[in-house]
């Protein structure tokens, strides 16, 4: 038997979330029918806030309420510094860790460099304007050590091509306290490309 049409719809709506199948998406939804009346419009109105309220910066691209983002405006940060990232939840934990004082650019959510993303697409565009600035004198990239990280950082490198910039990157290698049989391939594969010498 199938469920009611309405709720067919609310399960097809949040199957399209990332990383939610079917079977995730109907416990959600049959959460959302027990749920009091308003648990429910406390929810729809979060999505709507969410989506009506915030917006991208102007200059990095992050999301914030008004722009430019709090971080872009704060006059005390290294404005010659630009950490890229792919995500907001990246900046989030940067800021966390007080490890960055520079400013960020972060290529939009659904970047895909083996979709067929290109140097024409609207962050890395942006990018290689901010390089071109005169303001930026170097740039980090601090994305993720997986293909669709890789992809980027290299999609990245080849828009700063001829820019008047420093590339740097994030250093890789063993998380202290990790066990080989639990590293993902990528991590394993950096830390021993980087190898060195053991001092004598």
């Amino acid at each position: 038997m199938a469920f009611p049409e309405p709720l067919e719809r609310l399960i097809n709506a949040l199957e399209k979330f990332p990383g939610v199948g079917a079977r995730s998406a109907e416990r959600m939804a049959l959460h959302v029918l027990r749920s009091s009346p308003d648990e429910v419009a406390s929810l729809a109105m979060a999505l709507r806030d969410a989506r009506m309220e915030t917006q991208r910066c102007e200059n990095c691209l992050n999301i914030t309420l008004r722009s430019p983002c709090s971080i872009c405006s704060d006059e005390s940060r290294k404005r010659q510094v630009v950490c890229v990232v792919e995500g907001p939840r990246e900046v989030e934990k940067l800021e966390s860790s007080g490890v960055h004082f520079g400013l960020y650019h972060v290529l939009l959510e659904g970047f895909a460099p083996r979709e067929g993303a290109t140097p024409d697409d609207f962050a890395l565009r942006e990018l290689r304007r901010r390089a071109d600035s005169g303001e930026v004198e170097e740039i980090v990239l601090a994305t993720a050590p997986d293909r669709e990280g890789e992809g980027a950082a290299l999609k990245v490198i080849e828009v700063l091509e001829g820019a008047d910039v420093t590339i740097t990157r994030l250093a890789r290698g063993l998380p202290v306290g990790a066990r080989l049989e639990y590293l993902h391939g990528d991590i394993l594969a950096d830390a021993y490309s980087g190898r060195r010498k053991l001092d004598d």
